[in-house]
């Protein structure tokens, strides 16, 4: 295929024996030349400055703390990975596809241009597009067109005749295929009509050939006459094209990797610190001068928002996946993770931006349960939990949250758990389990350190009827185990997750700095927790505040491997058929999968039904980002999930998580009011049925 754009010009060369063609056949030399490059320099200019407004747009957004140039190779290793090799992309069969054959299509015939902009420009002496090289350059060109012009097909027809619920149409969506389109079409037509009026054959050129013989009909007047007009066209739309891309959604070509580049390399469980809290205690403690706005968190104005948050609004393509997987999104909620990065992206040039709460609603910020579904479907890999919870901490600071989740805060700071419960009855599940079953647990004052793991029962735990029996059955497993494991009692606190994930970062910290003190008093450095939400938060995110070189285990990690050491032995039959729920912070967040599915396999008699959305797939429960703690316009994302969980009529809804039990029991009594709904189990009660 002929590509005959800005780069493609004429080489006065003396004709040889060999196969070649000359590049500006039937094109005046001298005045074609002169309109031609001016196009050219036109078209530049304006895709410059265009790219200048978005590079200015983006710099205006806040710096952060956090360094994004560091460990360069992974970041390329990342950028090939997602960028050049379609990780992402190529997870949707469909449009993986023909992403794939856009892309590498549209890559091989630039490489074509860059050929022959060399031999133009460069290589003047010499002539090496002829003979073999030029054979294969022209049947790379013409199958690449021929690739570029069925994926575009395959785009056109899934946006617009079959509609994949993916897509919406919005903005200027159209633009792009019908520029690539009309950009095969003309470049094969000049070729044919080339071919046709020098009466050549290339077969080496299959589709520029094939179309030569349908206008060989044509006289060669008529076929020089198409060729030119065809030719200033294809110039035009190659110049237009240029200039068009940083005004249309043709900037992810270049947005999209660097974003890429520029992604986080914290574990995707922890969040951005704005500040430490500690440095403001020492600054304090030695006089020195305190600029409040170093220990501000959160988004105000437009240009509160992070460079990063603003460069992942430029990199979106609108295509829909984060969309389709959102639970907000799923449960008619205001929140879409594609919406909010467009509407940040409109904001660049809107008048009114710096009041950015009049565009984006703080209904669609309170929605989210920050499952990182939308984190994990991304092919450009935009991190919209960051952008949400940034924008949260602005709120809360600006008093803009709900006002129970306000109250909900302050059972946090006043009672260490978010009922607001007496914190002192934390050791009550401790007598009760004495005296149903005689096992004795040790609290650690008494044992002053002297013991292995910390088992860290947590709020539900210690306080939710429901929960506290997982942590009888968690306990008597250990012990039964010989594990030698103490627990905090009325010292425990709460992990402090809700809180951050709430947006009340100071509040977050001052909880972590007691927490600290406490696991250096015992000397903690392994803990055990049945929480994926205090799992997350102790093992991603307390390292950065002095908890490192601790190991920090979720009790399904910590089962499983007892079972293999055969240090518990599933011998009872346990006669159930279960679905297993993987909650979204032990799952998706840090990759546990499969302990919790070997011990259910472990067990006699359990039988276990798979579904669709699991794993890194699998739909939030409702209760995460603080979620449990308020009402959000919409369906209940609890009730949507049960739903899945119930595809194959269980007996039983196995689960791993607190809060997950707690949402999707609360579910089993909406959805199925009077019926015989699945029972919600935690593993642990489970396999302590098929032990003890």
């Amino acid at each position: 295929m002929e590509q005959e754009t800005s780069l493609m010009a004429a080489l006065p060369v003396t004709p040889t024996l060999l196969e070649t063609r000359e590049l500006w056949w039937n094109i005046d030399h001298n005045s074609g030349k002169v309109i031609f490059y001016l196009m050219a320099v036109i078209a530049m200019g304006i895709f410059a400055y265009g790219i200048y407004q978005k590079l200015k747009a983006i710099f205006t957004g806040k710096k952060s703390k956090e360094n994004r140039f560091t460990n360069l190779k992974d970041r390329i290793s990342t950028l090939l990975t997602f960028g050049l090799l379609h990780k992402k992309t190529s997870e949707k069969r469909t449009p993986g596809i023909a992403h794939a054959l856009v892309f590498f299509s549209f890559i091989s015939l630039w490489i074509v241009t860059d050929i022959i902009a060399l031999q133009e420009h460069v290589f003047k002496t010499i002539y090496f597009f002829q003979g073999t090289f030029y054979k294969i350059v022209s049947f790379v060109a013409d199958i690449a067109g021929f690739c570029l012009f069925i994926g575009i097909l395959i785009f056109t027809l899934r946006r617009y005749l079959f509609k994949s619920k993916h897509v919406d149409n919005t903005q200027n969506d159209w633009i792009q295929p019908l520029f690539l389109l009309l950009f095969v079409i003309t470049g094969f037509a000049l070729e044919a009509f080339r071919l046709a009026a020098t009466k050549t054959t290339e077969p080496y050129a299959p589709v520029g050939s094939a179309l030569a013989w349908f206008f060989s009909y044509m006289t060669v007047e008529d076929l020089k006459s198409s060729h030119r007009l065809i030719w200033w066209f294809h110039g035009i739309l190659t110049f237009a094209f240029i200039a068009l891309i940083p005004y249309t959604k043709f900037i992810h070509i270049i947005m999209s990797p660097v974003t890429m580049f520029f992604r986080s390399d914290r574990h995707r469980g922890q969040l951005s610190t704005p500040y430490f809290l500690m440095d403001m205690m020492e600054a304090e403690a030695e006089g020195k001068e305190i600029n409040e706005e170093d220990f501000t968190a959160g988004v105000f104005t437009y240009n509160d928002l992070s460079w990063k948050s603003l460069l992942d609004s430029e990199a979106c393509t609108s295509c829909g996946r984060c969309h389709v997987v959102c639970p907000a999104q799923n449960t008619d909620k205001p929140l879409s993770p594609k919406f909010l990065m467009l509407d940040i992206r409109n904001l660049a040039h809107n008048e009114d931006r710096e009041n950015i709460y009049a565009h984006i609603s703080q209904e669609t910020l309170w929605s989210c349960t920050t499952c990182n579904s939308c984190v994990e479907q991304c092919p450009v890999l935009i991190e919209h939990v960051d952008t949400i919870i940034d924008m949260r901490r602005g709120l809360l600071q600006s008093n803009m949250a709900p006002a129970n989740l306000q109250a909900t805060l302050k059972n946090l700071r006043t009672k260490s758990n978010p009922w607001g419960l007496d914190p002192n009855d934390r050791e009550k599940w401790i007598q009760e389990l004495q005296q149903e079953s005689g096992v004795a647990v040790k609290l650690a004052k008494e044992n002053k350190g002297n013991f292995e793991y910390l088992l860290w029962v947590g709020s539900p735990g210690a306080f939710d009827d429901r929960n506290k029996k997982v942590t009888k059955a968690l306990a008597q497993l250990l012990t039964k185990a010989g594990v030698s494991f103490a627990v905090l009692g009325n010292e425990e606190k709460t992990s402090g997750d809700l809180a951050r994930r709430a947006g009340d970062e100071g509040l977050y910290q001052e909880i972590v700095l007691e927490n600290l003190e406490i696991f250096n008093k015992y000397n903690v450095k392994k803990v055990i927790t049945q929480c994926p939400h205090v799992y997350n938060t102790l093992k991603n995110e307390y390292p950065e505040f002095g908890f490192a070189g601790a190991e920090v285990f979720h009790h399904t990690e910590i089962l499983a491997k007892l079972i293999l050491d055969s240090k518990l032995q599933p011998e009872k039959s346990v006669e159930d058929v279960i679905t297993y729920h993987d909650p979204c912070y032990l799952g998706r967040y840090n990759r546990v999968f499969d302990a919790p599915r070997f011990i259910l396999e472990s067990i006699p008699g359990l039988k276990i039904k798979h579904i669709e959305n699991e794993k890194t797939k699998s739909t939030c429960c409702g209760g995460g980002g603080a979620q449990m703690w308020y009402e959000t316009p919409g369906n209940y994302i609890n009730v949507m999930r049960l739903e899945e969980l119930n595809e194959h009529n269980p007996s039983k809804i196995s689960v791993a998580c607190p809060y997950c039990s707690i949402m999707i029991s609360t579910a089993t009594t909406t959805a199925f009011p009077g019926t015989n709904a699945p029972e919600v189990e935690d593993i642990a009660i489970t396999l302590a049925k098929a032990v003890l």
